[in-house]
């Protein structure tokens, strides 16, 4: 509450998963989210593709999130620690922005980029 006002902040689910897609594109290593859309793709398809391959999870009171988020990888890259990369930017990206507490993060490798 600021003096009389009472304040009440909702987020629009589109940007929290924004925020997750950001946050896990900017790990190096990763390709594409979901199941395969490309990031050299992505000025000609739009800011979609940063959402594709994320589910978020609330709990009743919106305040507790849990991120399924699917990617694509490329070759040759160290696939557990581009999961805890992601897992940990994830977390605290939408924790920083947002008043909201991440219980889980867990990331499924679909398909790994050809060279």
């Amino acid at each position: 509450m600021i003096g009389n006002i009472k304040t009440d902040v909702k987020v629009a689910d589109d940007t929290i998963l924004m925020i997750a897609g950001i946050a896990a594109t900017s790990v190096k290593g990763v390709s594409a989210l979901g199941e395969g859309v490309t990031f050299k793709a992505l000025p000609f398809i739009g800011s979609n593709s940063l959402k594709k391959g994320i589910v978020i999870e609330k709990d009743e009171n919106g305040d507790n999130i849990k991120a399924n988020i699917t990617i694509v990888i490329d070759n040759g890259v160290d696939i557990k620690s581009i999961c805890t990369n992601i897992q940990e930017k994830v977390k605290e990206s939408i924790e920083s922005m947002l008043d909201l507490k991440v219980k889980q993060v867990s990331v499924r490798v679909a398909k790994v980029n050809d060279i």
